[in-house]
C-alpha cells in the first residue's frame, strides 16, 4: 500500500477492521522500530516480529517492510527516505547517508510519544486519581526515563556511601601524617 500525504494533514476513517491502526502503526514503526500496541503491559507476548508482519509476509520478515519519504523543513526541505523491515528492526535504512538526516530520524525515534495508542488514552481516562502520575508517565514514554533515573539514584547512593568511607580515610590518612610529622598542620608551600 503507498499513500502520499503531499506535506498535508490527514485523517484516517473508515469501519472496524479496514486498516486505519495499521497506518499509524506502520509510521511508529518506519520511525521507531517498535509498534507500541504490541508492546508493554497487557499485550500477552505480541512482538513485532511475529504479529508485525502482513500476513503475505509473515514468514519472510525482511519483505515485511515500511518506507516513508519526508522533507525536513530545518534542514533547507531536505528530502530523505528510512526503511525499516521487521527483520532488521533495529537499524533502520537512511537515505541520504546524510548526519544531519540521519540524526532528525534519532531524534524522532527517541520521541514516540506522536502515536498514543487508543487503549493507552482510554487506560489513562479510567485510571484512579492516585494511578493518573504513572499513566501520563507511560503516554509520554517517560516510564524509560523513571527506569533510568532509578539507576542513576542507586549510583549516587553508592557513591555517597563510597565518599563519606573515602574522607574518614583522607581524615585519618591526614591526622597520622601530623603525627608522624609532629606538627599542628599542613601547608601547601615547599621549602627550598
Amino acid at each position: 500500500m503507498s499513500l502520499e500525504f503531499k506535506g498535508q494533514n490527514f485523517a484516517a476513517c473508515g469501519p472496524n477492521g479496514t486498516g486505519k491502526s495499521g497506518i499509524v502503526d506502520a509510521i511508529e514503526f518506519a520511525l521507531t522500530g517498535n509498534i507500541s500496541r504490541l508492546a508493554g503491559a497487557g499485550t500477552g507476548g505480541l512482538s513485532v516480529r511475529a504479529h508485525g508482519p502482513h500476513v503475505d509476509s509473515r514468514n519472510k520478515p525482511e519483505a515485511a517492510s515500511v518506507t516513508i519519504d519526508v522533507t525536513f523543513p530545518g534542514l533547507g526541505s531536505k528530502k530523505a527516505r528510512i526503511r525499516r523491515s521487521v527483520k532488521s528492526a533495529s537499524v533502520p535504512e537512511i537515505t541520504p547517508a546524510d548526519k544531519n538526516v540521519t540524526a532528525a530520524f534519532e531524534s524522532i525515534g527517541l520521541h514516540p510519544e506522536f502515536v498514543l495508542s487508543h487503549r493507552e488514552l482510554i487506560r489513562y481516562v479510567l485510571s484512579k486519581p492516585g494511578q493518573r502520575a504513572k499513566e501520563v508517565q507511560s503516554l509520554l514514554r517517560l516510564d524509560e526515563i523513571e527506569k533510568l533515573r532509578g539507576v542513576l539514584q542507586k549510583i549516587a547512593n553508592a557513591c555517597t556511601k563510597k565518599l563519606s568511607g573515602l574522607e574518614r580515610a583522607e581524615k585519618d590518612a591526614i591526622t597520622n601524617l601530623l603525627a608522624a610529622l609532629d606538627t599542628a598542620q599542613l601547608t601547601g608551600e615547599v621549602g627550598p
